[in-house]
């Protein structure tokens, strides 16, 4: 087990929602049911057959058209031989339980080669999305357009190819790749591209294997004292605007007969000439609600910074709350999780944070009200989330002179512009 600020992760269970793991696909015969490209070497030996083919032809040389048939048959035995190393090949996939944005993680991949007595070999699997980024024709063309090269798919479940060199008949393999996920989303599964260039490695002969899964990955979960100068606490308490027992001044006033000496503040009485006494403020299992506000007055491509910074600041004050055992609500104008405690809640704001998007505000205004969060049909709840007796975090990107005074007194708000 691992621990991520304070969140717990199992790298031997999948990640995969539904289903839990990825489908086992196997390949079935078809009439044209794989693909092929030539690969460098291929390209020189191809070339050379052209040459030994036109000067066999202008000679009439016997040893050449010899030497030309043995050629040409090595690429017929180089497709029947490539074809059976990928013919009924089994695939799963297997990730940690929880994946963040940026965080490295090890993706198991476990092949089965369900042939009786042929082995496979040389077999690569990876993404059809990076599969087709790696196609020569994609290649050419972005050659053409301004020799740029064609950018990784950002949204690819697996960016580095797995590589089996040897599968026996009946024999099931595991390989492991590490690599880190750009971006908070749902990613999904096309299926898996699997290649080989066995035997000569001339050609690159690969088919698609159907398959689908998903996988959601959480936004960046930071140590709540990154943001310290944004918050004018660090504890996960919440602390009442009432005295009573606890541990952070309230007030200081006159001393009172029958209290405790040990509450008497002898520097204020040194400077009053009276006893004066400290009070605390009382630490009370309140109710905190954390509020995201995802509308956005424009476009600009900084935006999407901003917002993304937005979201792991939520996502990091949600894991700090909730680690200290504070019952939790997490709201946005999309939608509303009801107040909680522990991972299992956790989880379920961090799936909500993890496909949250940037609205455009639909008025262009700097007004901001309870209308901005219709995810809360119930107007009693949503007034009284918005009431003084719930304390708030808000982020937002709205003036501060729209937000309403009353909910600033109960609010701790933070703009985008200050993350």
């Amino acid at each position: 087990m691992l621990k991520y600020f304070g969140i717990s992760k199992s790298l031997s269970d999948s990640a995969v929602r539904a289903p839990r793991h990825l489908p086992r696909s196997v390949f079935k015969d078809g009439l044209f049911p794989f693909s092929f490209r030539v690969t460098h070497a291929g390209a020189v030996y191809l070339g050379f057959v052209f040459l030994l083919s036109m000067t066999a032809t202008g000679t009439g040389n016997n040893l050449m058209f010899i030497i030309l048939a043995a050629l040409l048959s090595s690429i017929v035995v180089s497709g029947i031989v490539s074809r059976n190393a990928l013919k009924q090949i089994a695939l799963s996939l297997q990730l940690p339980e929880n994946v963040f944005a940026g965080e490295k993680v090890s993706i198991k991949i476990s092949m089965m080669n369900l042939k009786r007595f042929f082995p496979s070999f040389s077999i690569r699997v990876q993404d059809p999305e990076m599969s087709r980024r790696e196609s020569p024709f994609i290649r050419i063309r972005q050659w053409i357009a301004g020799g740029k090269s064609a950018p990784a798919g950002e949204m690819a479940i697996f960016r580095k190819a797995a590589y089996f060199p040897v599968l026996l008949p009946r024999e099931t393999r595991s390989e492991l790749t590490v690599q880190s996920f750009p971006k908070r989303g749902l990613y999904k599964l096309e299926g898996f591209w699997i290649s080989t260039r066995f035997p000569f490695g001339f050609f690159q002969r690969g088919r698609l294997v159907a398959a689908e899964g998903e996988i959601l990955v959480y936004p960046i979960v930071q140590n709540i004292s990154v943001f310290s100068h944004l918050l004018p606490f660090l504890p996960g308490t919440i602390e009442s605007p009432h005295p009573g027992p606890g541990e952070t001044l309230f007030s200081i006033r006159k001393y009172q007969e029958a209290e405790s000496a040990r509450t008497i503040d002898w520097k204020a009485t040194a400077k009053t000439g009276e006893l004066m006494a400290r009070e605390y403020a009382r630490e009370e299992e309140g109710r905190f609600c954390l509020i995201l506000d995802t509308h956005v007055q424009g476009s600009a491509p900084e935006l999407d910074t901003m917002f993304e910074k937005a979201v792991s600041f939520a996502a990091s004050i949600a894991a700090h709350f909730v680690r200290e055992g504070t019952g939790t609500e997490f709201l946005t104008p999309s939608e509303y999780v009801p107040r909680g405690i522990g991972l299992d809640h956790l989880y379920r704001i961090l799936r909500s944070l993890a496909v949250v998007k940037r609205e455009k505000r639909k008025t262009a205004g700097p007004g901001w009200d309870l209308a901005h969060f219709p995810a809360v049909k119930n107007d009693r709840l949503l007034k009284e989330l918005f009431s003084e007796k719930v304390f708030k975090i808000i982020v937002t990107s709205s003036p501060r002179e729209s937000v309403p005074s009353a909910v600033l007194r109960s609010s701790h708000v933070v703009f985008f512009d200050e993350l």
